[in-house]
């Protein structure tokens, strides 16, 4: 299938076997190309069905495969389909044959699950690389040993870059008594005199970024000489293509891309892959850069800090610094603003409390991170919910009850038992998770509190502040219309209202209807005229 006798060999030797094999090697495409052609050898398009399964770290990985099996083989040749959306493979598996897949363990899982991958009749599981698998985690290797309890008589491939007990673990339970195959550099690279590889500095871009990505690159650095260093030949060319859109001539000495073992000198030397052999950057180092920058996928950085020593540190292109650095001023200039307007008294009596506990500047980070984890959320929302512009409301112009825009909430708790403002409004700002400029006002008396919110936070500040404790007490919460219809229920039940709810001004103990003692109408039950009728007569 593949252009190399040497591999097109070890292939023809393993057709028709079902041994399992342990390959330790670099994250390269020519590794793919030694791994993963036995696999797709034994492939028979006359059977049909899914025989070859890849399972990889994520659908990045999953679509290098892909890409990398095409290249080599041709369109003629057998394709492995990448796993990059669950909706999208599944129409795939429905309209055609699918004989080679790759995707991470979580989406293959899924995919079987759905019942359209069947595994009754994969001839060979592949894990490419089983260490990076390992360490996504453990749900990513609970998703992996489930999809590999379910494969009986497929051979196993595990591919990695390092041997780890981990590995070694993973071996034994599911591939056991597996050929050991190649070696992967490991040794450190050796450094030339007088001379030490200075710290490597890495952004993270995906495999498709990375055209874009090495704009901005030489944007941000400009440097007087760069080297790109490609693996291989159709890397290379994308590189060229990107700086030929930049301006740049293919004998321009200032930059250029190499596969060369051997590096000229050069201000800074930029990895449009990253390295995977000491060997390779021994090779940067014989050129003696200032600068070193690698292009890397998340899932690489912990290998590649390996690689290098831990000489490893990210890069901040100064385009989304820049853009961070606008977003905070901005807020800045917000809270200047309301500074200079004057800030709302309720506010600075809400939290009075805290400065008691709090210095003053972490309370107002406490604040900023409040408002910006509201703002997301309404980020959020506003995909479903069109936005409704509404501007903050000062004291003199706050909404109230009458308008419609809010609503009165019941608290029992009030001035007796030792309750300000201040903690009213601390509890439904904290517990209820609502902003002061929703809050209107806030009434305390002896025995209860009367406090007026927006209706849309109503609902939620009951739920979340109901049998929460304000000084010492826990408080009951419930808006004022279902207290007045619980009054009212309870003088048609002929009940006595409750006594923490009674105000002035409310009806007097009773029976509703009820004549008052010495009233006219008990003086008519008694028969004769009311006194000043009777001091007429």
């Amino acid at each position: 299938m593949l252009e190399s006798e040497e591999v097109g060999e070890r292939a023809s030797g393993q057709v028709g076997r079902a041994q399992n094999l342990v390959y330790t090697l670099p994250h390269t495409t020519e590794s793919i190309a030694e791994f993963l052609t036995p696999a797709l050898a034994r492939i028979d398009p006359a059977a049909g069905g899914t025989q070859v399964v890849v399972v990889t770290r994520d659908a990045e990985a999953a679509l290098t495969i892909s890409e990398t099996v095409l290249r080599l083989s041709g369109p003629a040749g057998i394709e492995v389909v990448p796993i990059t959306s669950a909706s999208r493979a599944a129409r795939l598996f429905k309209t055609r044959p699918v004989l080679a897949v790759a995707g991470s363990a979580s989406e293959l899982g899924g995919l079987v699950r759905a019942s359209l991958l069947k595994l009754d009749s994969v001839k060979n599981v592949v894990l490419a690389w089983a260490d990076d698998i390992i360490d996504d985690g453990p749900e990513a290797v609970a998703a992996l040993e489930a999809l590999l309890g379910e494969v009986s008589e497929a051979s196993r491939v595990i591919v990695v870059r390092k041997v780890t007990p981990a590995v070694e673990n993973l071996v034994e339970r599911y591939a056991r008594r597996a050929r050991r195959v190649g070696a992967a550099e490991v040794e450190a690279p050796q450094m030339p005199e007088n001379y030490e590889l200075p710290i490597i500095r890495h952004i993270t871009v995906g495999a498709s970024a990375r055209p874009a990505a090495l704009r901005r690159l030489l944007d941000d650095m400009n440097p007087p000489s760069a080297v790109v260093v490609a693996r291989d030949a159709a890397t290379a060319e994308t590189a060229r293509e990107t700086l030929r859109t930049l301006g740049y001539h293919d004998d321009d000495p200032s930059i250029r891309v190499t596969q060369a073992d051997f590096l000229t000198p050069a201000h800074a030397v930029i990895f449009y892959q990253p390295p995977v052999t000491p060997a390779e950057l021994q090779r940067v180092a014989q050129s003696k850069p200032v600068q070193v920058v690698v292009m890397t996928r998340p899932g690489e950085i912990a290998w590649l800090r390996e690689l290098t020593g831990g000489r490893l540190a990210p890069l901040n292109l100064s385009g989304p610094e820049r853009r961070a650095h606008d977003r905070d001023e901005a807020v800045r200039q917000e809270l200047r603003n309301v500074l200079v307007r004057g800030v709302p008294p309720r506010e600075i009596i809400a939290l009075e409390p805290l400065l008691e506990e709090f210095d003053a500047a972490e309370l107002a980070a406490a604040a900023l991170h409040v408002l910006e984890r509201e703002r997301a959320q309404r980020r959020a929302a506003a995909e479903n919910t069109p936005p409704v512009a509404r501007p903050r409301p000062t004291d003199g112009d706050r909404p109230n009850a009458a308008s419609g825009g809010m609503t009165r909430l019941f608290m029992t708790v009030g001035t007796r038992d030792g309750v300000k403002v201040g903690d009213l409004m601390g509890a439904i700002a904290g517990e209820g998770g609502i902003s002061g400029d929703h809050v209107g006002k806030i009434d305390v008396r002896e025995s209860h509190a009367l406090v007026e919110v927006a209706e849309a936070d109503a609902a939620s500040v009951i739920a979340r502040v109901n049998g929460t404790m304000i000084r010492g007490r826990r408080v009951v919460v419930r808006g004022e219309q279902d207290k007045e219809e619980r009054e009212r229920s309870a003088s048609e039940r002929g009940d006595r209202p409750d006594r923490v709810s009674r105000d002035r001004g409310a009806p007097p103990r009773g029976r509703p209807g009820a004549p008052r003692r010495g009233g006219p109408s008990d003086r008519s039950s008694r028969g004769g005229p009311p006194r000043r009728d009777r001091d007429r007569s």
